[in-house]
């Protein structure tokens, strides 16, 4: 009887130690899938949410809207001329204005706003419990600072600006409706300035 049990307390042992091995196995995998599914919604470049990202988020923002009526607004941010800093100073410059933009807008709104890079030199913002008069003044300030703070690149100095536009949760039914609205207000603006410095000279 002794053995026995001693047999049955070593299987007991066994099996223990093979269910500990199997959760830490599970766990393993569950922690590799939470990485990737943290990837599949990061720019690479940036370190920031990328469209799929955005797209997830507007849904959420909109549906919270929807149902309880808080406010919110949508900014979207496009740097003004990149194309030709990209193509005279090359594409790594590029890429360390697009960081560094990147940094600005998180640097400069609160931890429960959204910042994503939805493509390209196009930046989206997604500000929580604001109101579309609220985004307008955020938007003035955030090109202001832009406007004032250079990006440090290979010893140089770059000094960009950047169009901004907003559009009001309470402005649009759906996300599509809510992102177009705002990007056509952002085009609006880029288009003012262009005619304003075309006037000016």
């Amino acid at each position: 009887k002794t053995t026995t049990l001693s047999h049955s307390l070593q299987e007991v042992r066994r099996l223990m130690a093979e269910v500990r091995n199997l959760k830490r196995q599970v766990n393993t995998q569950q922690d590799l899938i939470d990485s990737l599914r943290e990837q599949a919604m990061a720019d690479p470049l940036t370190g920031i949410g990328n469209r799929r990202a955005f797209d997830r988020e507007l849904e959420l923002a909109l549906s919270f809207h929807h149902r309880y009526g808080r406010p919110g607004a949508l900014l979207i941010v496009d740097i003004n001329d990149f194309k030709a800093v990209n193509d005279s100073l090359g594409h790594l410059a590029g890429d360390a204005i697009l960081r560094h933009l990147a940094m600005q807008l998180v640097a400069n709104v609160r931890d429960t706003d959204v910042v994503c890079r939805y493509g390209g030199d196009e930046f989206a913002i997604i500000l929580r419990e604001s109101t579309e008069v609220d985004a307008r003044e955020k938007a003035r300030r955030l090109m202001q600072l832009l406007a004032q703070r250079p990006c440090s690149y290979n010893g140089m100095e770059i000094y960009l600006t950047a169009s901004v536009g907003v559009c009001g949760f309470e402005s649009a039914n759906t996300a599509q409706e809510l992102f177009r609205k705002a990007d056509k207000n952002m085009f609006a603006h880029k288009y003012e300035r262009t005619l304003a410095g075309s006037l000016a000279s």
